[in-house]
């Protein structure tokens, strides 16, 4: 069972000797307190980055009917707290880009009754959901963003950050390859069977 505090002594491990940490809920000593302060943020951009399986979600996010935007946009649907990146509005395969994410409300001109349906990553606070690549992209994430306050050392500072786009790269592809896209077929012959258009038309 992965807990909070088992990701802020990896990051700690990443720094070199820095000991370990018990407690962030309560922190007393210095690692504590800095861990603590940048654990939600660290989590966060890492959650945005890998976009994991554990974090995507699809939910109906409801109109709201007193918010007009005053132009662009016909609708304003209510912006999810636990949001942190918009994956894409209905089915995969309809590529519905045409939003905007202003004020706390999600902007578009389709208008659905019952709600928009809305995928997107969730900021997902429970540590037993984290995969292992996760934990450990979460922990250099944390390492990058401690180290200077913790080490005072530009050296580790640019030694981490030169780990950590490759680790970025190394976990998001891993989790791409099991949320593969779709390919849509367009074939022009069935196209044409439809009444869609002709085969042999011109260009």
């Amino acid at each position: 069972m992965t807990v909070v505090t088992d990701i802020c002594n990896l990051a700690l491990s990443h720094l070199g000797d820095k000991g370990s940490i018990e407690n962030i809920e309560i922190p007393e000593k210095q690692t504590e307190i800095v861990c603590a302060k940048w654990i939600d943020v660290s989590r966060q951009t890492a959650l945005r980055q890998m976009m994991p399986s554990f974090a995507r979600k699809r939910e109906i996010w409801p109109l709201d009917a007193e918010y007009v935007p005053a132009f662009g946009y016909e609708y304003a649907y209510l912006y999810k707290s636990d949001c942190l990146k918009i994956l894409g509005i209905g089915n995969l395969y309809e590529k519905n880009n045409d939003y905007a994410v202003e004020d706390n409300h999600l902007l578009t001109n389709g208008m659905y009754e019952t709600g928009l349906p809305v995928r997107y990553v969730a900021d997902v606070k429970d540590p037993n959901k984290y995969t292992p690549d996760f934990v450990d992209l979460m922990s250099w994430i944390l390492a990058s963003n401690i180290c200077i306050e913790l080490t005072e050392n530009d050296n580790k500072f640019a030694q981490i950050n030169q780990i950590l786009p490759v680790k970025i790269m190394q976990y998001c592809g891993v989790d791409a390859q099991e949320n593969k896209p779709i390919r849509i077929e367009r074939s022009e012959l069935m196209r044409a069977r439809a009444g869609l258009w002709p085969i042999g038309r011109k260009s």
